[in-house]
């Protein structure tokens, strides 16, 4: 499959890249590592006459750490790089666990931090060739009005499946977003809309520039399990990440985040959740296994059947657990 006909450009600034993708708006696409944008290009599922390269744009692969600030990570760091970092093995050790979980180490060492969190949602009826796509009508993301996944409905159900974002989002980080009129920063939970055509909330003209996560008030483990067919390659079928913060004995802030199961990723339990101020126990641990299990609801659209994907959800929920009842916290 050859790649359709564009316009490349190797802007060096944010202001820069800001500005093509307004002069160019609606047909332009960012490309990063462009590990995801180059094969949607190839299976023509995206058209861009303008691809915008962040490659020289300066400042994006920068990793920094300050004591009681927290974490910020260029957009542009390469996921490899994620491994290799001191302060983010050091400080935030899931980071690179589930960096590692990425694909191969080739596809790592193009891929980039800001493209895993802004990689389009998935489907077994879109993410086809052209060719495919003629021999069945055109789904809701194709641009056609029927979803073969559930029928009837006018909403497109593909499947969101990063690994960084649940990891993150159980950390608390915020995205920061540069545009012409400035930069804008939020919570990386809420830039998801939950709809699998248009997954992210008003990026349009908008460039990500970093991601910042906070240092945690207690000692906390964070874990991320994946659920795949193949231990290579594949994206989550399944997977779920855990943020316990203890003070003492007791739950200060428990975040749990699922992926590959919805649209966005799925947050399960946050700082405010029932669980806080208890102990860690066998009954709580099947409580939120079952809450988790609860909380996903697959659909026949990717690799996989619905109902062991969710089991799945379940099992890696407890099974995060269970290994905390037994382990010795420490800062991450």
């Amino acid at each position: 499959m050859n790649l359709p006909h564009f316009d490349f450009h190797m802007p060096r600034t944010l202001a820069e890249c800001a500005g093509l993708l307004e002069t160019y708006a609606g047909d332009a696409a960012i490309m990063s590592g462009g590990t995801e944008l180059l094969v949607r290009m190839k299976y023509g599922l995206a058209r861009p006459s303008h691809v915008v390269s962040l490659s020289d744009v300066g400042g994006l692969n920068e990793i920094s750490y300050k004591n009681g600030s927290g974490l910020a990570l260029g957009a542009g760091v390469r996921l490899e790089r994620l491994l290799r970092s001191t302060a983010v093995r050091e400080k935030y050790p899931s980071i690179p666990e589930a960096a590692s979980l990425v694909a191969t180490r080739q596809v790592r060492h193009m891929a980039t931090l800001g493209g895993n969190l802004l990689q389009h949602t998935r489907c077994l009826y879109y993410n086809r060739s052209t060719t495919w796509g003629k021999a069945v009508p055109a789904c809701v993301k194709r641009g056609g009005d029927v979803c073969h996944v559930v029928p009837g409905s006018k909403k497109c159900f593909a499947v969101y499946q990063g690994d960084m974002a649940p990891v993150l989002i159980t950390l608390g980080a915020a995205v920061t977003f540069v545009s012409r009129s400035g930069e804008e920063e939020l919570p990386l939970e809420s830039f998801f809309t939950g709809d699998g055509n248009f997954p992210f909330r008003n990026t349009e003209g908008k460039v990500l520039a970093r991601i910042t996560i906070p240092d945690a008030p207690h000692p906390r483990i964070v874990r991320y399990k994946k659920y795949r067919l193949r231990d290579g390659i594949d994206f989550p079928l399944a997977g779920a990440a855990m943020a316990l913060s203890m003070d003492g004995d007791r739950i200060a802030g428990l975040r749990i985040c699922l992926t590959g199961v919805s649209s966005s990723p799925v947050l399960v339990t946050n700082t405010q959740d029932p669980a806080s101020g208890k102990q860690l126990s066998n009954a709580l641990v099947g409580e939120l296994g079952r809450k988790a299990y609860e909380a996903a609801h697959p659909l026949p659209n990717l690799e996989g059947r619905p109902e062991e994907r969710r089991a799945m959800i379940r099992y890696m929920v407890e099974d995060m657990l269970e290994e905390m009842l037994t382990e010795e916290l420490r800062p991450l």
